[in-house]
Protein backbone atom coordinates (compact mmCIF):
# COMPACT_ATOMS: atom_id res chain seq x y z
CA UNK A 1 0.00 0.00 0.00
CA UNK A 2 1.78 3.43 -0.84
CA UNK A 3 0.99 6.70 1.23
CA UNK A 4 -0.24 9.99 -0.53
CA UNK A 5 2.90 12.27 -1.12
CA UNK A 6 2.80 14.85 1.73
CA UNK A 7 2.88 18.55 -0.46
CA UNK A 8 4.77 20.04 2.84
CA UNK A 9 8.01 17.74 2.24
CA UNK A 10 10.71 19.70 0.57
CA UNK A 11 13.75 17.82 -0.45
CA UNK A 12 16.01 20.69 -0.76
CA UNK A 13 15.24 21.90 2.96
CA UNK A 14 18.63 22.28 4.60
CA UNK A 15 20.21 21.37 1.34
CA UNK A 16 20.91 25.15 0.41
CA UNK A 17 22.46 27.68 3.03
CA UNK A 18 21.34 30.82 1.36
CA UNK A 19 17.86 30.27 -0.08
CA UNK A 20 16.83 33.61 1.37
CA UNK A 21 19.07 35.12 -0.57
CA UNK A 22 18.96 34.16 -3.47
CA UNK A 23 19.93 36.65 -6.60
CA UNK A 24 16.99 38.90 -7.40
CA UNK A 25 16.11 37.27 -10.85
CA UNK A 26 15.49 33.67 -9.81
CA UNK A 27 11.77 33.13 -9.17
CA UNK A 28 11.18 30.70 -6.13
CA UNK A 29 9.57 27.26 -6.97
CA UNK A 30 7.62 24.47 -4.80
CA UNK A 31 8.64 21.45 -4.47
CA UNK A 32 5.31 20.05 -5.92
CA UNK A 33 5.56 21.92 -8.89
CA UNK A 34 8.56 20.48 -10.28
CA UNK A 35 8.88 16.59 -11.69
CA UNK A 36 10.86 13.95 -10.46
CA UNK A 37 13.44 14.40 -12.97
CA UNK A 38 13.45 18.27 -11.57
CA UNK A 39 13.64 17.81 -7.73
CA UNK A 40 16.06 15.12 -8.72
CA UNK A 41 18.79 17.13 -10.42
CA UNK A 42 17.89 19.52 -7.61
CA UNK A 43 19.15 17.59 -4.47
CA UNK A 44 21.88 15.32 -6.27
CA UNK A 45 25.42 15.71 -5.00
CA UNK A 46 27.02 13.15 -7.23
CA UNK A 47 28.28 13.34 -11.10
CA UNK A 48 25.68 14.99 -12.88
CA UNK A 49 27.20 14.37 -16.28
CA UNK A 50 26.48 10.34 -14.71
CA UNK A 51 22.85 10.65 -13.96
CA UNK A 52 21.50 12.44 -16.82
CA UNK A 53 23.25 9.24 -19.09
CA UNK A 54 21.59 7.06 -16.82
CA UNK A 55 17.99 8.75 -17.44
CA UNK A 56 18.09 9.14 -21.32
CA UNK A 57 19.83 5.98 -22.11
CA UNK A 58 22.48 7.99 -23.95
CA UNK A 59 26.15 9.52 -23.31
CA UNK A 60 25.96 12.91 -22.13
CA UNK A 61 28.94 14.75 -23.82
CA UNK A 62 30.80 18.01 -21.87
CA UNK A 63 31.01 20.32 -24.66
CA UNK A 64 33.23 23.77 -23.75
CA UNK A 65 32.12 27.07 -24.37
CA UNK A 66 34.51 29.27 -22.87
CA UNK A 67 37.58 29.44 -20.76
CA UNK A 68 39.33 32.16 -19.34
CA UNK A 69 41.31 33.72 -16.41
CA UNK A 70 40.37 36.61 -14.81
CA UNK A 71 40.45 38.76 -11.41
CA UNK A 72 37.54 38.56 -8.57
CA UNK A 73 35.73 41.59 -8.61
CA UNK A 74 34.82 42.74 -5.28
CA UNK A 75 31.69 43.62 -5.62
CA UNK A 76 30.29 40.15 -7.24
CA UNK A 77 29.00 37.50 -4.92
CA UNK A 78 31.13 35.18 -6.28
CA UNK A 79 34.01 37.26 -4.26
CA UNK A 80 31.91 36.32 -0.84
CA UNK A 81 31.40 33.34 -1.55
CA UNK A 82 34.52 31.84 -2.28
CA UNK A 83 35.93 34.24 0.69
CA UNK A 84 38.51 36.06 -1.82
CA UNK A 85 39.67 39.11 -1.91
CA UNK A 86 39.48 41.38 -5.16
CA UNK A 87 41.75 41.14 -7.78
CA UNK A 88 42.11 36.94 -6.82
CA UNK A 89 42.95 35.41 -9.62
CA UNK A 90 40.21 32.75 -10.93
CA UNK A 91 39.25 30.51 -14.12
CA UNK A 92 35.97 31.37 -15.40
CA UNK A 93 34.53 28.01 -17.14
CA UNK A 94 31.07 27.71 -19.37
CA UNK A 95 30.08 24.27 -20.23
CA UNK A 96 27.07 22.44 -22.02
CA UNK A 97 25.65 19.12 -21.48
CA UNK A 98 24.85 17.64 -24.14
CA UNK A 99 23.01 13.96 -25.53
CA UNK A 100 25.90 12.13 -27.80
CA UNK A 101 23.34 10.92 -29.73
CA UNK A 102 20.04 13.46 -29.40
CA UNK A 103 22.40 16.61 -29.31
CA UNK A 104 20.22 18.07 -27.43
CA UNK A 105 20.95 20.46 -24.39
CA UNK A 106 20.61 18.85 -20.64
CA UNK A 107 22.36 21.76 -18.80
CA UNK A 108 24.53 24.62 -19.28
CA UNK A 109 27.15 25.39 -16.40
CA UNK A 110 28.99 28.60 -15.48
CA UNK A 111 31.98 28.29 -13.34
CA UNK A 112 34.24 30.34 -11.18
CA UNK A 113 37.35 28.45 -9.78
CA UNK A 114 40.03 29.79 -7.62
CA UNK A 115 42.69 27.78 -9.28
CA UNK A 116 45.47 29.29 -6.95
CA UNK A 117 43.95 26.77 -4.22
CA UNK A 118 44.35 24.02 -6.14
CA UNK A 119 47.23 21.55 -5.82
CA UNK A 120 49.75 22.66 -8.79
CA UNK A 121 48.99 19.17 -10.59
CA UNK A 122 45.35 19.94 -10.46
CA UNK A 123 45.11 23.54 -11.33
CA UNK A 124 47.12 22.39 -14.53
CA UNK A 125 45.36 19.82 -16.01
CA UNK A 126 42.18 22.54 -15.56
CA UNK A 127 43.79 25.33 -17.10
CA UNK A 128 45.27 23.12 -19.81
CA UNK A 129 41.34 21.66 -20.60
CA UNK A 130 42.48 17.96 -20.00
CA UNK A 131 40.31 17.82 -16.74
CA UNK A 132 36.51 18.15 -16.72
CA UNK A 133 34.95 19.28 -13.05
CA UNK A 134 33.40 16.65 -12.94
CA UNK A 135 36.95 14.49 -13.13
CA UNK A 136 38.25 17.23 -11.04
CA UNK A 137 36.39 16.46 -8.04
CA UNK A 138 36.46 12.39 -7.93
CA UNK A 139 40.64 12.63 -8.10
CA UNK A 140 41.63 11.23 -4.65
CA UNK A 141 44.42 13.78 -3.83
CA UNK A 142 41.00 16.30 -3.46
CA UNK A 143 39.27 15.65 -0.89
CA UNK A 144 36.07 17.92 -1.07
CA UNK A 145 32.26 18.79 -0.36
CA UNK A 146 29.69 20.69 -2.12
CA UNK A 147 27.16 22.94 -0.47
CA UNK A 148 24.24 23.90 -1.70
CA UNK A 149 23.70 28.02 -1.71
CA UNK A 150 20.67 28.50 -3.79
CA UNK A 151 18.25 27.97 -6.47
CA UNK A 152 14.98 29.24 -8.46
CA UNK A 153 13.47 29.03 -12.18
CA UNK A 154 15.57 31.28 -14.29
CA UNK A 155 14.41 32.97 -17.35
CA UNK A 156 17.54 34.82 -18.81
CA UNK A 157 16.83 38.08 -20.57
CA UNK A 158 19.89 37.03 -22.65
CA UNK A 159 21.77 33.56 -23.48
CA UNK A 160 24.83 32.54 -25.07
CA UNK A 161 24.22 31.94 -28.85
CA UNK A 162 25.27 28.46 -28.34
CA UNK A 163 22.82 27.83 -25.52
CA UNK A 164 19.98 29.89 -27.34
CA UNK A 165 20.31 27.68 -30.57
CA UNK A 166 19.04 24.82 -28.03
CA UNK A 167 17.00 25.83 -25.89
CA UNK A 168 14.13 28.69 -24.75
CA UNK A 169 15.56 30.74 -22.14
CA UNK A 170 13.84 29.07 -19.08
CA UNK A 171 15.37 26.93 -16.73
CA UNK A 172 15.44 25.23 -13.01
CA UNK A 173 18.63 27.10 -11.71
CA UNK A 174 20.92 25.81 -8.81
CA UNK A 175 24.23 27.26 -7.44
CA UNK A 176 26.70 25.68 -5.03
CA UNK A 177 29.75 25.97 -3.26
CA UNK A 178 32.74 23.01 -3.72
CA UNK A 179 35.51 23.46 -0.52
CA UNK A 180 38.33 21.48 0.21
CA UNK A 181 39.78 21.76 3.80
CA UNK A 182 38.64 25.20 4.84
CA UNK A 183 39.09 27.16 1.77
CA UNK A 184 36.09 27.43 -0.79
CA UNK A 185 37.71 26.35 -4.25
CA UNK A 186 34.71 27.07 -6.98
CA UNK A 187 31.23 28.07 -7.22
CA UNK A 188 29.05 26.09 -9.75
CA UNK A 189 25.84 27.14 -11.69
CA UNK A 190 24.13 25.01 -13.57
CA UNK A 191 20.93 25.25 -15.88
CA UNK A 192 18.59 22.74 -16.63
CA UNK A 193 15.75 23.10 -18.90
CA UNK A 194 12.84 23.76 -18.01
CA UNK A 195 11.23 20.92 -19.70
CA UNK A 196 12.90 17.98 -20.77
CA UNK A 197 11.63 15.29 -22.82
CA UNK A 198 11.73 11.89 -21.88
Amino acid sequence: MSLPADASFDPATRLFLAQEDRPAHLEAVRPEDLSPLQRALLVIDGTVTTFLSAWALEPVLVQPLSQRTAALSGSAPPAAWLEAAAGTPVLERAVLLVGGHSQRLFAFAESVICTERLPAALRNGLLSGGLSLGQLLLLPDLESRREGLWYGRERPAVLPTAVAALTAADFLTRTYRVSAGSQPLMLITERFPWTFKA
